[in-house]
């Protein structure tokens, strides 16, 4: 090796070693950084060995001879240039630490974040699930509501149903009364008419076959009525003389008379009975029937009349039945 080839070698080495011990910004720059810085060196190392080439042969290799370094130096250069290279090991294997380092408190970090996103999820889906619970109970809350007042509605409807059914049952029920009350009265009126048709045709076909004969005798019935008072007045004073005679008995209270009670009331009785037809015979008068047997409807004799005018049946009818006292 010429002296000049190994200035050039030893040039070259220090280069290196001055680009391995330049600034940490440096050496972190990028590929394209140190690929250019290469470039660079490599153009400035060219001319040195183009010039090495041109010096003579002997030149060069009296400078090997002379520049041949000593196994120490050689020694000492081997270790200056290993150097760099466990500093830039040391500084790979802190660089990678801080990286692992780094890289740890990130994904702690992406644990946490995740963590943490996880706890954001489970609180909105419980809020969400909260919120379902609510708004379905509302929902619940509101369907009952509107239950019940549908119900409420129903009920009123029903019970306004009921109550107009019933008004108009009533007023149906009250009519049909009202109704029968008229069809009664009517029917009771119609009877009423039908009872004196008959009635009316009963005395028309009386009058028709038997005639009564005392109607237009007027000198007659008053001779009759005139009788019949005097009788009337005859048996008035004999009640008021037997009213008295008993008062008298009551108030003497003599011990040796003794008062029949019931021989009393039988003479008190046949005057009641002798007064009750005397007003028949009047009703009869005023009816225009009297002197017509009730019983046969015929006519009862002139000088019966005349002797007992309050007769009210003939001669034939009275003995066909004696128990009657009429």
């Amino acid at each position: 090796m010429t002296p000049a080839r190994s200035a050039g070698t030893s040039r070259a080495a220090r280069r290196r070693t001055s680009a391995k011990r330049a600034t940490p910004a440096r050496r972190a720059a990028t590929p394209r950084s140190v690929a250019s810085s290469k470039r660079a060196s490599g153009a400035k190392r060219q001319p040195a060995r183009a010039a090495a080439r041109r010096q003579p042969a002997r030149s060069r290799s009296a400078a090997r001879s002379t520049s041949r370094p000593s196994p120490a130096a050689r020694s000492a250069a081997a270790k200056k240039a290993a150097a760099p290279r466990r500093a830039l090991a040391v500084k790979k294997a802190a660089a990678k630490k801080e990286a692992a380092r780094k890289a740890l408190a990130a994904k702690k970090a992406a644990a946490a974040k995740k963590a943490e996103a996880k706890k954001v999820l489970a609180a909105k889906k419980a809020a969400a699930k909260k919120a379902a619970a609510e708004k379905k109970a509302r929902l619940a809350t509101q369907a009952a509501e509107q239950k019940a007042r549908l119900a409420a509605k129903k009920a009123a409807a029903e019970k306004k149903a009921a109550e107009r059914a019933a008004a108009i049952e009533a007023r149906r029920k009250d009519s049909e009364a009202k109704r029968a009350a008229r069809a009664a009265e009517v029917a009771a009126r119609r009877e009423q008419k039908d009872r004196e048709r008959a009635e009316a045709k009963a005395k028309r076909e009386q009058e028709r076959t038997y005639k009564n004969p005392y109607i237009n005798d007027e000198r007659f019935v008053e001779a009759v009525t005139d009788d019949l008072r005097m009788h009337r007045a005859e048996l008035d004073q004999q009640v008021q003389q037997l009213l008295m005679e008993a008062e008298a008995l009551v108030q003497e209270r003599d011990p040796g008379i003794g008062w029949d009670e019931e021989a009393g009331d039988g003479l008190g009785g046949d005057i009641e009975h002798e007064l009750d037809v005397i007003d028949a015979a009047f009703a009869r008068m005023r009816t225009r029937s009297f002197g017509m047997c009730e019983s046969c409807h015929r006519p009862i004799g002139r000088d019966r009349l005349r002797a007992m005018p309050h007769k009210s049946l003939c001669i034939e009818c009275a003995k066909g039945g004696l128990g009657v006292r009429r």
